[in-house]
């Protein structure tokens, strides 16, 4: 996802303040400002991009993958 250009602010912000430690798209809702579903699309989406960990599989915790930072 940060590969691809232009990266957008909201999944900058996302990818910036998702910790190592594993957190809800609520509580990155609440830090960034931003409106749950719009922090869930984007925790769904860095997974993919291999940025991110979903603990579950159904986007409920998710972690910034070590390598990312």
């Amino acid at each position: 996802m940060l590969k691809q250009t232009p990266v957008t602010e909201n999944a900058e912000a996302v990818l910036h303040f998702l910790p190592s430690e594993w957190t809800t798209p609520g509580d990155i809702s609440r830090i960034t400002g931003m409106a749950m579903p719009c922090c869930q699309l984007i925790l769904t989406q860095l997974p993919m991009a291999g940025l991110a960990e979903d603990k579950s599989g159904e986007g409920n915790q998710f972690r910034r993958c070590e390598y990312s930072r």
